[in-house]
């Protein structure tokens, strides 16, 4: 079975940039990349408009995108990630020789609704592809991004407390106890908070701090963004313009780490632009997100389960495809992938080849055994 110790935080944190007060339970996004919190006539447009748009991909959703029942098995080597709907994905990382795996779950959200209390907010269109808590392995950490109820939902983490046959990990940043305080007797004891550049990297502004997770191990490494933003842009576009300022920490994440075998980054939620692109990135964000933090091989995340902005509900796999294209990426580095289907940071090629000498080595062992049923056989028939 695999072992995970997690290091302590910081005793004593000093106020940092993104801090608004001296406590750590304030912030702001320092770049210019980003603006503030929307004015509540913002707000307002937003949701009027959003009442007039007709979305009848709903109907059938696994049309544009299929479900397939998860494979946890553990890897023989590297990393495998599996996705399970908008930002939830289990990192699984080799250990033991491919015997067992460090389980690393990310934003698990297993209700319905994204909202208070399960009763309230967008209602989920696809299956959760596990089938909820009960089809989840064994999970090692849980990490959580940030509060917002499509990335934390207090259910889904009470039910993993109490039906995990041992107790995971529990990760967040800062201030966000508040938030998680109650959902297990054991959650306290096993809960560790962290700021920036600790052991996460992240931006935006408020209570509650956004973070992403940088994850580092023998078999490999995975950044999972969660929800950000890049650019902040006023009009409907989604080109590239090289006058509007982009937020400096992916390359500086990128830089840090020296790149990493799997991301796990969000492509929907965007639509309108003047709204949301300052917390939620398009897929021509998207794909320079993923040459600044240097990722080899990425996984399309935060679409595809719940209707949380204006735009059709396949768009953003379409838009990926042709963001893509404009900077050169190919299909093979950042992709879709169906729900509950999985990537591996091993290439098939070389997964196949791991597997080459098991399977030469159970031949060699029927050998003798098929001779002998050979020799049994002409015996008989003589």
């Amino acid at each position: 079975m695999a072992h995970l110790t997690l290091s302590d935080p910081p005793t004593q944190r000093k106020r940092a940039a993104h801090w608004t007060n001296d406590h750590g339970t304030g912030f702001t996004n320092p770049w210019p990349s980003a603006k503030g919190p929307p004015a509540l006539s913002h707000v307002a447009k937003f949701s009027w408009q959003g009442m007039h748009i007709q979305k009848p991909e709903v109907k059938d959703p696994h049309a544009f995108l299929p479900m397939q029942k998860p494979d946890f098995t553990p890897p023989t080597e590297g990393v495998k990630a599996t996705w399970l709907g908008h930002a939830c994905v289990l990192a699984q990382f080799a250990t033991d020789g491919g015997k067992n795996s460090i389980n690393v779950l990310f934003d698990p959200v297993f209700s319905d609704r994204c909202g208070p209390g399960g009763y309230l907010g967008p209602k989920r269109y696809t299956a959760v592809p596990c089938g909820g808590v009960e089809g989840l392995p064994e999970i090692d950490v849980v990490a959580i991004s940030h509060n917002h109820y499509d990335h934390l939902d207090r259910s889904t983490l009470s039910e993993i407390f109490a039906k995990q046959k041992r107790t995971p990990a529990l990760v967040a940043s800062l201030n966000t106890w508040r938030v998680l305080d109650g959902i297990s007797p054991k959650a306290k004891q096993v809960y560790r908070e962290a700021d920036w550049w600790e052991t996460i990297e992240g931006r935006h502004q408020r209570r509650g701090l956004w973070a992403g997770w940088a994850v580092q191990g023998d078999a490999g490494s995975v950044y999972f963004a969660g929800d950000t933003g890049y650019a902040a842009v006023e009009t409907e576009t989604y080109e590239i313009d090289p006058a509007v300022p982009v937020c400096p920490a992916f390359k500086e994440i990128g830089e840090r780490f020296g790149g990493f075998d799997l991301a796990f980054l969000p492509i929907g939620a965007y639509a309108p632009r003047w709204f949301l692109s300052t917390v939620h990135c398009a897929p021509i964000d998207t794909v320079r997100l993923f040459q600044d933090v240097r990722a080899k091989k990425a996984m399309a995340i935060h679409w595809g389960t719940w209707d949380l902005s204006h735009e059709q509900l396949s768009e953003p796999a379409t838009m990926l495809a042709e963001a893509r294209d404009v900077v050169g990426l190919t299909k093979e580095q950042f992709d879709v992938v169906d729900l509950g289907a999985s990537i591996s940071s091993v290439p098939a090629a070389a997964a196949a080849t791991a597997r080459v000498p098991e399977a030469q080595a159970q031949a060699q062992e029927q050998e003798p055994k098929q001779a002998e049923a050979e020799a049994e056989l002409e015996r008989a028939v003589a």
